[in-house]
């Protein structure tokens, strides 16, 4: 289940979602979903692929809640 509210992720999850908030524009992050699940970053993290997808939406509504 994609949650999309960023109070929901906690943890790595959470800090990774708060970081694409701060640090990337609506673009980057809706072609980071189109790219798929980036492994790379998901190890430098330390979060799953759920987790990953989780934190690049819940970013992203955040930012569309935003402007």
């Amino acid at each position: 289940m994609m949650v999309s509210l960023m109070n929901e992720l906690s943890g790595n999850a959470g800090r990774f979602a708060r970081y694409c908030v701060e640090q990337c524009s609506i673009a980057d992050l809706v072609a980071s979903a189109r790219g798929g699940v980036n492994y790379d970053t998901c190890c430098q993290w330390g979060i799953t692929g759920e987790q990953w997808q989780d934190a690049i939406f819940a970013a992203l509504e955040e930012l569309r809640h935003r402007y």
